[in-house]
């Protein structure tokens, strides 16, 4: 027994206005569409996870500055504070630095004060407009105006004069107020 090939039939026909084949070199336009295709893929998931990471480094740096917005605002805050501490310690040298001259007139009145007698206030007052005035007013615990000449006594010593003195008596308190002006001050304002 003989077998038979296997007849396949050819529906092809030969006609004549069929175009050739193709040429070789064109036969790679389906394989660079494919591996267009493949990379448009790999570009794409690319870009993807940079978008992500993008996204995320956004992120970060919004809340990056987000909390360096409110050390600033903390420092800014602080720093605030520190500049009137700082304004307030000025304040306070200024005058202290201002009541120098007036120290040594404090401590003769506080030392002229005798052992019978108490000072229940004290007051001095610079005039802005005249430095070399200040305005006394003293409330002594004393039955008698000795202690008061004594204590002006001691003013006088520290080169100081009395203007338009006015003093009471009354309840065993004695209540004294005048202007002091420093007498080298005003001779020196005076000569010229």
């Amino acid at each position: 027994m003989q077998i038979t090939k296997p007849q396949i039939d050819d529906f092809k026909t030969d006609r004549k206005d069929i175009m050739h084949p193709l040429p070789v070199i064109l036969r790679l336009v389906p394989l660079l569409f494919y591996c267009s295709i493949g990379v448009t893929l790999i570009l794409g998931s690319i870009f993807f996870i940079q978008s992500r990471i993008a996204e995320a480094n956004k992120n970060a740096h919004i809340e990056q500055t987000a909390s360096l917005t409110s050390q600033t605002e903390e420092t800014l805050k602080e720093r605030t504070a520190l500049e009137a501490k700082i304004k307030k310690a000025n304040d306070v040298q200024a005058w202290v630095s201002s009541s120098r001259p007036i120290q040594p007139l404090l401590v003769d009145i506080a030392r002229s004060i005798g052992p019978k007698s108490s000072i229940l206030d004290l007051r001095l007052e610079r005039v802005p407009e005249s430095p070399a005035q200040i305005k006394l007013a003293l409330r002594l615990a004393t039955d008698s105006t000795k202690q008061l000449d004594l204590t002006l006594e001691s003013i006088n010593r520290m080169n100081f004069r009395t203007f338009s003195p006015v003093q009471a008596l009354g309840h065993g308190e004695l209540d004294y107020r005048a202007t002091l002006v420093r007498q080298e001050l005003r001779e020196k304002a005076e000569t010229p």
